[in-house]
């Protein structure tokens, strides 16, 4: 699957590209913002995204899945430290700190949606 990831925390944009990359993914970009989000989504075409709830420019995640979702289609799943955040949106959750298994689950939840 190509993935989209949306992490300000460089650490932890790397860790979940080389999770990812283990996993048989293929990373298209990491974004840092909002605005950088879009703009890979538009050039990149992924099919899915990974998004954390709070982003350095201001902009929180759940804004940022739900553009995502309605711009280009993309199935959004929250990796995030604050998982009551997201609770009302209904989107998959994995709370940091997170394992590749579950990692792994979410985005076979995502494949089977596809």
């Amino acid at each position: 699957m190509r993935i989209l990831l949306v992490e300000d925390e460089p650490l932890i944009a790397l860790d979940l590209e080389s999770i990812l990359e283990r996993l048989g993914h293929e990373v298209v970009g990491v974004a840092e913002t909002r605005e950088e989000a879009v703009r890979l989504a538009e050039d990149e075409h992924p099919e899915a995204a990974l998004v954390d709830i709070k982003l350095r420019d201001g902009f929180t995640g759940v804004e940022t899945a739900h553009q995502l979702t309605a711009d280009f289609g993309l199935y959004c799943a929250f990796v995030t430290g604050n998982p009551e955040q997201v609770t009302a949106c209904g989107a998959a959750i994995v709370a940091k700190p997170y394992t590749v298994a579950a990692i792994d689950a979410v985005l076979q939840g995502m494949g089977q949606a596809a």
